[in-house]
């Protein structure tokens, strides 16, 4: 398959009937019933999974979890929201699982969803949430209620079986299946072995499911993999469609049977944590209570400094951008789908901290000019893409306000934040506690309990859970100390508008970044940019020094030269931090392994590192961390966040299992193990 292939949204291709009805060009078949839609979906899949009676029975917190074949224009899962709405505990989560090869364009996903009225207030939170780049992958967005839609774009069984962590205590979480799609006589291809084998694997116990078909292929497919079938009166015309419940064992979902060496798998969880601690309250911090408390756990969070945001999520602005790549793999994949996550995030939960009003990424160089062309090719951007779009110097100039010289992408949907208050919105939750100004001097496992000492009380504080945010000072907890992080110093500047300054209407960047005008939170300073930043690995020290702002100030005027001269002269005032970068440039978020037995239990990798060993390694109980976001944070914290809440809350994850690996904190142990190295 070729990186086209790959990274390119393969939109589906409609024809529209005069009623207004979308059909598949690709499969000649229409999305929904010609009578009802609505109805036929309330029908087949909501009344025969008995979702009414079972979410009405379900108790607080509970997580409820449905696997769908075929989004196709989102009608069953609005219906099932609508449902959920009506008849679900307040504090339960409804978490929809689908897949998809050929998705909706926006402008199609909105006309077809016109046709049903009585959904647009729910309709409208879907249209305005929708990716604005289905590349192919898992998209995780969040919509009120606690409803989470996880939308796998790609082949259906392929889709599923990204999603499997092969741990069977943790893959089996579909409570009920919708199993949808165009009919199997116009898609025999997605009805396949594989695609059954993969619901198995991610089915829990007494999972039910209902299909409109009773084609022999489904029927087989079903009962192969464990599936007991019943026939019942199908809708309108159909005389007939199928339900049933998943009847296998225990013994489902392939338990210690791996296709690749289970580093990656804690142990099955004994039980949820209830009581969780998190050292840190900047954005790592900040992100993860926020999507634990949502999620009904009492959340304790230890910070040194004396507000949110101390070390390097202090900034006054903070820039939201990514690193896009015009080829597949971790880095390029996290990237997109972090950014598209957080332009999501930051408006639903501090819209008040987030000023979106477009962002530029400019090419000062030919090498960057020629990477952004290659992007525009990989990724299908043009003029009209929602996430970014290309433009000239000239285009450029206009939409910042100021005279530019370099072309660049433009990213509608991004801009700046206000770091310090996104942070403090966060941590403003009934479960979340906050303790500032308390340092958290030892962190020990003792009776099942994690007791923390700190450094203002004799008696330690007790959890059953603990998550490090704490960027470099996890080398001052031995559990975490291994962890090969870098320190990278920054500085940003602060400088005063000027009548000449003032005209930037959006935030630039390129060698460096410049952000529109701001007052500083909390002061009387008057107008003023935020420009940088430095970038000194390995230095420590957070001292504001001068040859660094003259440092800022030329790689501004590379950037923007009048606003050099208009700089010139003034005081510079400023901020000095340090970020934790990872040698990959991924963050880490995970669960964190016994350095020990990890290393004893995977020493085979030394002699062959693509050794198979089927054997999983103690873990330390219950500890995660959340660190290495690097320079990128506020973009990836958000999704990080949510995958470290999936591993806490044994939840379908936002992302690929490659995806879950590659940000693992113990990635790099298996690398060194792998390289022969110390770990």
């Amino acid at each position: 398959m070729s990186s086209q292939d790959q990274r390119s949204v393969c939109h589906a291709q409609l024809a529209w009937r005069d009623n207004g009805q979308p059909v598949s060009s690709a499969f000649d078949d229409i999305y929904f019933s010609t009578a009802s839609g609505l109805e036929e979906t309330r029908h087949v899949f909501l009344t025969q999974n008995y979702l009414r009676e079972r979410w009405a029975a379900l108790s607080d917190d509970a997580v409820f979890t449905i696997g769908e074949t075929g989004f196709g224009t989102g009608l069953n899962f609005l219906a099932a929201w609508q449902l959920w709405r009506d008849t679900a505990p307040a504090s339960a989560h409804l978490h929809f699982v689908s897949v998809e090869k050929y998705p909706l364009h926006p402008r199609d996903l909105a006309r077809a969803l016109a046709m049903w009225p009585e959904l647009t207030p729910l309709s409208a939170h879907l249209i305005a949430n929708y990716p604005a780049q289905l590349a192919p992958g898992a998209h995780r967005i969040v919509f009120p209620g606690n409803v989470h839609l996880t939308l796998v774009i790609g082949e259906a069984s392929r889709g599923f079986e990204s999603l499997a962590l092969e741990d069977a205590d943790r893959d089996r979480q579909m409570n009920a299946w919708f199993l949808d799609g165009f009919a199997p006589s116009k898609n025999p291809e997605m009805w396949s072995e594989a695609l059954f084998k993969s619901i198995a694997v991610l089915s829990a116990g007494g999972a039910t499911f209902a299909t409109f078909t009773c084609a022999g292929i489904v029927k087989r497919g079903l009962k192969s993999v464990g599936f007991a079938l019943e026939k019942v009166p199908g809708f309108g015309r159909k005389r007939e469609m199928l339900r049933g419940h998943f009847a296998t064992g225990d013994e489902a979902g392939g338990k210690g049977i791996y296709s690749a060496t289970p580093w990656h798998l804690p142990p099955s969880l004994a039980g949820k944590p209830e009581r969780i601690a998190v050292i840190g309250a900047g954005i790592a911090g900040a992100t993860t209570a926020r999507a634990l408390a949502a999620r009904g756990f009492q959340v304790t969070v230890f910070e040194e400094g004396s507000n949110p945001g101390s070390g390097a999520s202090g900034n006054d602005q903070g820039i939201l951008y990514a690193k896009l790549s015009p080829k597949p793999g971790p880095n390029g994949d996290f990237n997109l789908q972090a950014l598209q996550f957080a332009q999501r995030f930051y408006p639903n939960t501090c819209p008040q901290a987030a000023h979106f009003d477009g962002l530029l990424q400019l090419a000062q160089t030919e090498k960057e000019q020629q990477l952004q062309q290659q992007i525009c090719q990989q990724l299908d951007l043009d003029g009209s893409s929602l996430l970014a779009q290309p433009v000239t110097a000239e285009q450029a100039s206009e939409l910042a306000g100021v005279a530019l010289d370099f072309p660049g992408l433009y990213f509608p949907r991004a801009g700046w934040l206000q770091p310090k208050l996104v942070c403090s919105n966060l941590l403003q939750h009934d479960r979340i506690h906050v303790r500032f100004n308390t340092r958290v001097i030892k962190a020990q496992f003792q009776a099942d309990q994690w007791q923390l000492q700190l450094d203002s009380e004799n008696q330690p504080q007790c959890f059953d859970a603990l998550i490090l945010c704490i960027a470099n000072a996890n080398r001052q907890f031995p559990q975490s100390a291994p962890l090969p992080l870098q320190p990278i110093r920054g500085q940003v500047s602060f400088a005063k508008a000027t009548p000449a300054t003032e005209k930037l209407k959006i935030a630039l960047c390129g060698e460096g970044y410049i952000a529109p005008t701001t007052i500083a939170e909390g002061t009387q300073r008057a107008e003023y940019h935020s420009f940088g930043a430095t970038f000194k690995l390995k230095q420590t020290e957070t001292d504001v020094r001068e040859v660094e702002h003259r440092e800022n100030m030329e790689t501004l005027g590379t950037l923007l030269p009048e606003f050099e001269k208009a700089f010139d002269g003034q005081p510079l005032e400023g901020r000095a931090a340090l970020r934790a970068a990872t040698l990959d440039y991924l963050p880490m978020a995970g669960p964190v392994a016994q350095w020990d037995a990890l290393e004893s239990t995977y020493s085979a990798l030394r002699k062959n590192r693509k050794q198979l060993i089927p054997e999983r390694t103690p873990y330390q109980r219950n500890l995660y961390v959340l660190t290495g976001l690097g320079s990128r944070g506020f973009t990836y914290a958000p999704l990080a966040a949510e995958i470290l809440a999936a591993w806490i809350n044994n939840e379908v994850m936002p992302v690929s299992v490659d995806l879950v690996k590659a940000l693992h904190p113990m990635r790099f142990a298996i690398r060194a193990l792998g390289k022969n190295k110390p770990i």
